[in-house]
């Protein structure tokens, strides 16, 4: 097996990279370790909570026990089928700030100001509800919309917030990111939009793009300091592939990190102690890993639907119907609806909280079970953490599983800013318009009022929101993994174009700036190609 190019993943930034590459005419393989995406409850917006623990669709990792997350092993929910975790996260369509953008270009990635990324964000979309047309895409195969049912507790937030004293944004992919404003998200019809039914769709029909599902790659084969092709396994038979011109890893921060170390390329003396022989010593390779950590404020509701009974026999009977009739109603919800961007403190040049609202709530002991009682919760998320963790192989075994330390909520300044979205949250819950609905606050409780106890709150009952980056981060310093142009330092033949590039985390959700890492990504290799 031969192409010109070989792709290592075929997730939210792979899809995009194949089906980019595919349009030069260039031959491209794509290797994806999960299945085709035929799982029903994928394309089913609803349906996503019924994947978070999935095995043929996940990869189900989980992070290593930490005292700054009070010693628990947190599941992490990751897609392992065409799409990767497009295909099974909750659909959320959020660029993400200028100055995240332009902060990069400051630290030295070159071409990846806000002003050089807009384009790709632009390109890759179609927004349904027409925008700002110097902001938003129109034309592009990732349709982005408003939610099509929203249920009245969701516009009671929206007003408690400005009563709260936020702005109202009407765009939070627009021009200003502070305000509450409502979620968008990536939909075909009344589907998912994931990258496997957006872009690599269409580029399938392409005689010189192929896609090989099932097809876990193992290691990374090198001539020299030139990577030249891939070892993957399907039915516990090994098969090598090889690139006529570059291989591009777009496996995930989790996959991408790992499958460079079990390669050789990576801090030397960890590859060492494990037996791997290194082809090139990069320290930074594992490093720098950034997750947006979170806390929940659940209210209980009254006078009003949740999600939560909208969910359950009987009454989830007319919304089945509802679904399959007319493209609304309770199964199209992702999981957030409204949010909020904010400020933890005065000063600041771009909101470092990202508050996200769902007029439902989960069980407090069942992961992604909804609460046997209507409710509502409000995610506080700190979206510019200073916290640092590391992924790192944890054997030569390319199929071993490696160690994941987020190492979350171990700065000072991450436990303030908490802090704050707290009391915003709290603040937004007791307004009018959303407190004549609510019986009360079940979590943290209103017994928990002091900093330490809230903060104690967090580490015990904090949570991912899925969204890790930036373990083979972008940038010219010395922990650097890749270059501007998303080559790997010190070896030819190689990109790593995925998340894991980011050097900092974007404010807000992970899957869009991923998308657009692609679309940029795979213009930088026709570029050079050409």
């Amino acid at each position: 097996m031969h192409a010109d190019y070989v792709v290592v993943g075929a997730g939210s930034a792979g899809c995009t990279v194949a089906a980019r590459l595919s349009e030069s005419g260039a031959s491209v393989i794509v290797l994806e370790a999960g299945p085709r995406d035929w799982h029903p409850m994928i394309h089913i917006p609803a349906g996503m909570r019924s994947l978070l623990r999935n095995p043929l669709v996940n990869w189900n990792y989980t992070t290593e026990p930490d005292s700054n997350s009070g010693e628990r092993r947190i599941e992490w929910p990751r897609g392992r089928t065409l799409g990767g975790s497009s295909s099974i996260n909750g659909m959320l369509y959020v660029r993400g700030a200028p100055a995240d953008f332009d902060g990069w270009a400051q630290m030295g990635c070159q071409g990846w100001s806000y002003d050089d990324v807009l384009p790709y964000f632009r390109k890759s979309e179609h927004y349904v509800q027409k925008g700002d047309s110097e902001v938003r895409g129109q034309g592009g195969p990732l349709k982005v919309e408003d939610y099509r049912t929203v249920l009245p507790l969701t516009h009671r937030f929206v007003e408690a917030a400005q009563q709260a004293g936020f702005p109202f944004n009407p765009d939070l992919n627009g021009r200003q990111r502070h305000g509450v404003g409502y979620s968008q998200m990536t939909r075909r019809g009344r589907w998912r939009g994931s990258t496997a039914q957006t872009f690599l769709r269409e580029a399938r029909r392409r005689p010189n793009l192929r896609v090989e599902t099932s097809a876990q790659g193992g290691k990374l084969l090198f001539e020299g300091k030139r990577c030249t092709g891939v070892e993957f396994q399907r039915d516990g038979n090994v098969t090598t592939v090889r690139a006529h011109r570059e291989v591009i890893v777009s496996g995930g921060t989790v996959n991408s990190p790992h499958i460079l170390q079990v390669s050789g390329v990576g801090p030397a003396a960890h590859l060492q102690s494990l037996g791997i022989p290194v082809v090139h010593d990069l320290p930074g390779v594992g490093s720098n890993l950034i997750d947006h950590y979170v806390v929940r404020i659940v209210n209980r509701v009254q006078g009003t639907p949740t999600v939560n009974e909208l969910a359950r026999f009987p009454r989830v009977l007319p919304e089945i119907a509802r679904f399959f009739l007319t493209g609304k109603g309770a199964l199209t919800f992702g999981v957030t609806t409204a949010q909020v961007f904010c400020d933890s403190r005065e000063g600041l040049a771009s909101p470092d909280l990202q508050l996200l609202f769902t007029p439902g709530s989960t069980h407090p002991l069942k992961f992604g079970q909804l609460d046997d009682e209507p409710g509502m919760s409000c995610v506080v998320c700190v979206v510019k953490p200073d916290s640092r963790g590391t992924i790192m192989a944890t054997s030569a075994d390319p199929f071993a599983r490696p160690a994941i330390r987020p190492n979350y909520f171990s700065t000072r300044t991450d436990e303030l800013a908490l802090l704050g979205g707290v009391h915003h949250a709290r603040r937004i819950f007791s307004a009018p318009a959303l407190a004549r609905h609510s019986l009360g606050e079940t979590k943290p409780g209103p017994d928990l009022t002091s900093d330490a106890e809230l903060l104690d709150y967090a580490r015990r009952f904090g949570n991912t929101l899925y969204h890790p980056v930036g373990t083979c981060k972008m940038g010219e310093d010395p922990r650097a993994v890749v270059d501007s142009r998303l080559r790997v330092h010190g070896i030819q033949g190689l990109r790593v174009i995925d998340a894991s590039v980011m050097p900092t985390l974007t404010t807000g959700n992970t899957n869009a700036p991923a998308i657009m890492i692609g679309e940029k990504g795979a213009a930088m290799i026709r570029e050079d190609a050409g």
